[in-house]
């Protein structure tokens, strides 16, 4: 007979195995597993966890089960990181574990957090947002939304590069929409050591307030977001380079000087301002061609017009004589009569409107268009000698006055060659600079490829892009604007960013006559040695630094100072790019990369560190000038017409632009004229398309120098007997160009003022600057130095570069500011390489250099040489040597040199200094070094 106690255990025991086990089937049954993933049905959807890396998860979130699996553009095929993980499902939540990461899903309401490697929540995301679009596109797209919640003491960045002056996006909404002056990059990092990569392609916006924030795109098919983690923001941006590419060095030559401007109109100007270069002894690497070289073939016709330039080949080898570079403006639209267009376009390789009618752009996102639009890079450039490229209006441009008016026009186009233009409305610039960058490397891998361009995109960064701040003003606060701007851009992964020195509008109309312009170009020249590319470039004034002055003037001087400041410290800039290369490194970096416990950095917005060493405060303050006015009208009692009578100027007016048909002659005595005010255009004369010629003779007042100064827009030209003194022959907008001219007083000069009008305003104005009033100008002096106030991090000392006093941190001290400095300090701990004097970047090894030794904690430094332009150094070709400063020991190793290269220098002089009070300081060599060392590649240890 069975025993009935023992029988009911056996029976509750079973009951409870089989509980044990319908749950474990039924936890197992609720997601998916793969090799690396997990999909989870959700009830209204699926999520679905990948794990990229020990760091990197990405998460995918979609109303479907297929997860509209795609090709990125922005995600590379990364290689597999073998990422060991663990998945396991409780009632409330699924997680899912690796060494350095936890991810869980809340089962309650399907919104997914992340812990670091000790369970300390980093994120928690809030829900998702998922609605229909109601724009005609196939297959059915929603609009996205991830919402999460910061925790209140984070602060965010990232993002790209905005001007609204902020760092801390803490509070803010970002629209990111690619435009002249904005880079929209969807990626954002965290003082919490994580980061975002939000990959979508549409109209993106980031929002973050009291209720929370969110991620929003207006087209996508799924959310799609990978999250990053690391011990450090620097291991965030590894994790970002990861999954989206590594970055490639430039040449050498490329972290010199740039000199640019709107433009050199012929072959002798371009040539010339190397020549002179090279007279003055100024340092420069690359000069510039900017637009409208195309002149008659039409816009953007990639060639030279053969009138301006008739010899490219032989211009371009001149330049290289002279051991410079040059760079060349491209542009991705074409006029329609253009050879390129025409090809174009009967190959299907343009975007067209929905009027079935070419936009002149061409399709970056088709391969074939990629690889024909390099044909004629190559074709007319490349194959003769072209160093880089300038790929501007990468947007690409559009019209309009608010952002929504410019997608519109761009979502209005028929599809490109991936899909609409709605989805794909952010990635221009990636795909453009793609094609540029993959067929040169197949042409050549000994020059290594250089682009800058005006738009920016996650991932761009493995196509040797620099982005460049756009079209911006000469303004104090446009200034400072710039340092959040690029913090915040290279903050997003990409390293190489630049700026307009001076700012491309210099909003005065002397320009580099004024002394208040000089002072702010100065000023921004400074900051531009400190920015990862050194370029100045602009219009409306002349941008050589011989323009800003004489030799002997308060401007000259010290721009030669800091561009010989540049070369000096090209041994630790140029090794900095090899730890962007080798270690994803950032070279420009907010204070939060390097002080992430200190949180009164979270919110600074106008100090950065350089490299490991550098602490930057650009002056972005007005301190010594006030802006000149920009010249008197021309008084009527100095003018006659052409019979001599005083008060005017013979007036013809023509339609058409080129004074083809004679409608009526008149007088003129105002030079300050709005043709389209309903009097100053006589009846007959169109409405555009028009062209006036005044004529006369002036009588000049004094004698001396005359700067004679138009405001105008469309063609505008002045002959004083008739020697041109301005000329801007090309339609323009509302636009000043100024010219000089000898003249003596009580005498009268043939005066001649031609302008036409093609569309919109139409206007001219002439005025003088008399030579009494340009000395006083001249005569101007700086008054007494000014001093900035500076914030040093907590967790170091700090030594003045330019004197050797020393400061703790964690408080805020007043830099002097003379015109000739920027306040700059060192770290305590670092190791300064600096090398000779150069007039270019190659012109000789770096021999002797100087190392500066910044006492107060240990220092490391890796000294980084190659061949300076080729991929060589991705086989391996290339040599370091480890400098190592210990405190505690009070002794200097210069270590073993690893690797070697063609050309290297296999015997070198380091000059040892121990910074102190004066000693070491400024940009000038130090004369009584503490110690020589001869240097053959062995270890060799130094005692102080």
């Amino acid at each position: 007979m069975l025993n009935t106690k023992s029988s009911i255990g056996q029976i509750l025991i079973t009951i409870a195995v089989i509980i044990i086990l319908f749950q474990i089937n039924l936890f197992a049954s609720s997601y998916e597993k793969g090799k690396d993933y997990i999909i989870y049905p959700t009830g209204k959807g699926f999520i679905k966890l990948q794990v990229c890396a020990d760091d990197i998860i990405r998460v995918v979130v979609s109303p479907v089960k297929d997860l509209h699996e795609r090709e990125s553009l922005m995600i590379i095929d990364y290689p597999d990181q073998n990422s060991k993980w663990k998945v396991s499902e409780t009632k409330t939540d699924i997680t899912i574990k690796t060494d350095k990461l936890t991810a869980q899903i809340d089962k309650s309401n399907n919104t997914v957090a992340f812990y670091d490697k000790s369970g300390v929540l980093l994120l928690k995301g809030s829900g998702q947002v998922f609605e229909p679009v109601t724009l005609n596109l196939k297959p059915i797209y929603y609009r996205i939304q991830q919402n999460f919640k910061f925790a209140p003491s984070e602060a965010i960045y990232g993002l790209g590069q905005h001007q609204d002056g902020v760092m801390n996006y803490r509070g803010h909404d970002v629209t990111l929409f690619q435009q002249n002056t904005v880079a929209a990059v969807p990626v954002l990092v965290s003082t919490k050591n994580y980061g975002i990569v939000w990959d979508n392609y549409s109209l993106t916006k980031f929002h973050d307030g009291d209720e929370g924030a969110y991620m929003y795109s207006r087209v996508g098919d799924a959310i799609d977001y990978y999250f990053i983690a690391g011990e450090d923001l620097d291991e965030v941006i590894a994790g970002y380079r990861l999954i989206t590419g590594k970055v490639p060095m430039f040449g050498k030559w490329a972290y010199g000087y740039w000199q640019s401007k709107e433009r050199y109109h012929n072959q002798d100007e371009i040539v010339g301002a190397v020549k002179e270069y090279r007279k003055r002894k100024l340092p420069l690497d690359n000069i510039v061609q900017d637009w409208m070289y195309w002149g008659e073939l039409g816009w953007s016709a990639l060639d030279f017009d053969r009138k301006k330039f008739p010899d490219p080949k032989g211009m371009i080898d001149t330049i290289h004589s002279y051991n410079t570079h040059i760079m060349i403006s491209i542009w991705p639209n074409f006029a329609t009569k253009t050879h390129v267009f025409k090809e174009m376009d009967s190959r299907g390789f343009t975007i067209r409107g929905q009027d079935n009618k070419s936009r002149g752009l061409y399709d970056a996102y088709n391969p074939d268009a990629r690889n024909f639009y390099w044909k004629w890079l190559n074709k007319n450039f490349f194959s003769i000698g072209m160093d880089a490229w300038w790929m501007d209006a990468t947007e690409p441009e559009v019209g309009g006055k608010t952002i929504m008016d410019q997608v519109a026009t761009i979502e209005s186009w028929q599809d490109n060659a991936l899909g609409s233009m709605a989805r794909y409305l952010l990635p221009y610039s990636l795909m453009t600079t793609k094609g540029v960058y993959e067929n040169q490397r197949k042409v050549t891998d000994q020059k290594r490829v250089y682009i800058l361009t005006r738009s920016a995109y996650a991932g761009q960064q493995r196509y040797a892009a620099v982005t460049w701040s756009g079209d911006i003003h000469a303004q104090w606060s446009v200034f400072r604007n710039q340092i959040s701007a690029g913090l915040n851009f290279c903050m997003t992964g990409i390293p190489y960013w630049t700026t307009d020195i001076g700012a491309f509008i210099p909003d005065n109309p002397l320009g580099n006559r004024d002394n208040a312009y000089r002072e702010i170009y100065l000023r921004w020249f400074q900051f531009g040695v400190f920015n990862p590319m050194f370029r100045s470039h602009g219009s409306g004034t002349a941008r050589e630094i011989w323009n800003f002055g004489g030799e002997n003037s308060w401007t000259y001087k010290p721009l030669k100072k800091f561009d010989n400041f540049r070369y000096r410290l090209l041994p630790y800039i140029y090794s900095m790019a090899w730890q962007v290369t080798s270690n994803d490194y950032t070279i420009m970096r907010a204070l939060t990369f390097d002080f992430n416990s200190d949180e009164n950095v979270y919110n600074i917005d106008n100090e950065y560190m350089f490299g490991p060493a550098f602490l930057v405060t650009p002056v972005t303050e007005k301190m010594y000038f006030e802006r000149n006015y920009i010249g008197e009208t021309i008084p009527a009692t100095n003018l006659f017409d052409k019979d001599g009578k005083q008060g005017s100027l013979t007036a013809e007016f023509y339609n058409g632009t080129e004074f083809d048909t004679l409608v009526t002659v008149g007088n003129k005595s105002n030079l300050d004229i709005n043709w389209n005010d309903g009097t100053s255009r006589p009846a007959g004369v169109h409405q555009h398309y028009y062209s006036i010629r005044l004529s006369g003779e002036l009588l000049a007042p004094e004698t001396g120098k005359y700067t004679f100064v138009t405001t105008s827009n469309d063609g505008i030209r002045i002959l004083i007997d008739d020697k041109i003194v301005i000329e801007n022959w090309t339609g323009h907008g509302v636009t000043i160009d100024m010219g000089d001219i000898n003249l003596e007083a009580n005498k009268k000069y043939k005066l001649t003022i031609e302008y036409f009008q093609l569309l919109g305003n139409a206007v001219t104005k002439l005025a003088w600057i008399l030579p009494s009033v340009s000395k006083e100008i001249e005569a101007q002096k700086i008054p007494p130095t000014k001093s900035v106030d500076v914030y040093l991090p907590k967790s170091s000392n700090w030594i003045d570069f330019w004197r050797g006093s020393s400061f703790a941190g964690g408080q805020t001290i007043k830099v002097p500011a003379p015109i000739d400095e920027i306040p700059l300090l060192v770290r305590a701990g670092s190791i300064l390489p600096m090398g000779p004097y150069l007039q270019y970047s190659n012109e000789k090894p770096a021999d002797p250099i100087e190392l500066r030794i910044y006492t107060g904690a240990d220092a490391v430094f890796v000294l980084y040489e190659d061949e300076n332009d080729n991929y060589n150094y991705e086989k391996g070709i290339y040599a370091t040597i480890p400098i190592d400063w210990n405190e505690k020991e009070q002794t200097l190793t210069i270590g073993e040199r690893e690797g070697e290269f063609p050309g290297m220098l296999k015997e070198r002089t380091f000059n040892i200094v121990w910074v102190g009070e004066d000693h070491g300081v400024g940009v000038e060599p130090e004369v009584n070094v503490d110690k020589v060392i001869k240097y053959s590649g062995n270890k060799i240890i130094v005692r102080k």
